[in-house]
């Protein structure tokens, strides 16, 4: 594999690394997968955590952190995404590694952000979730996410999904639940 670099997180809707990753999403969620482009763009990534994955200057990888809402302990991993000549090259591994190792090494950036992108009340309990493609469910399993039977399969922009779930942080200290 080529040298490929990390940069993140970001919060937020603006900037250069969010718009790197738009760079990412929109060919291979909208051009390859068909999610309609004004679904592709979502009210999250105001209050979401952001990394984008860069062969030199080039971006070609994203995934984002969503903070739990209020009233949710746990986080989702989502948008995770790599050009489709950079898959099956680690891209979206050192991607998942480095959300997962920053949201260990950072509890208290973890817990519940509103809408609006203000801390909110709720705890994190150190769980993390994503919505599996049913296709790729395999995948995350190999990054140590467990199936979620009781979740089932569904729809998602004409795409099956399926949660899974990895506990990230076994005991969030009750000082770090809910603050930001």
């Amino acid at each position: 594999m080529s040298d490929i670099t990390i940069c993140g997180p970001k919060r937020g809707d603006k900037g250069p690394l969010f718009e790197d990753a738009m760079k990412i999403r929109i060919p291979v969620f909208v051009e390859e997968q068909h999610v309609p482009t004004e679904n592709e763009r979502d009210s999250d990534d105001l209050r979401s955590l952001h990394w984008v994955a860069y062969e030199g200057a080039t971006p070609v990888g994203t995934i984002r952190i969503v903070p739990p809402h209020e009233h949710r302990g746990y986080f989702k991993l989502g948008r995770l995404a790599a050009l489709k000549e950079y898959r099956g090259r680690g891209v979206g591994r050192l991607l998942v590694e480095a959300a997962v190792e920053y949201a260990r090494a950072n509890p208290v950036e973890m817990g519940p952000i509103g809408s609006a992108g203000g801390v909110a009340d709720g705890d994190w309990d150190g769980r993390c979730l994503v919505h599996a493609q049913t296709a790729v469910k395999g995948w995350w399993a190999g990054r140590g996410f467990v199936l979620d039977e009781g979740l089932g399969e569904w729809d998602e922009e004409g795409i099956m999904h399926v949660g899974m779930w990895m506990k990230i942080v076994e005991n969030v200290p009750p000082t770090l639940q809910g603050k930001a």
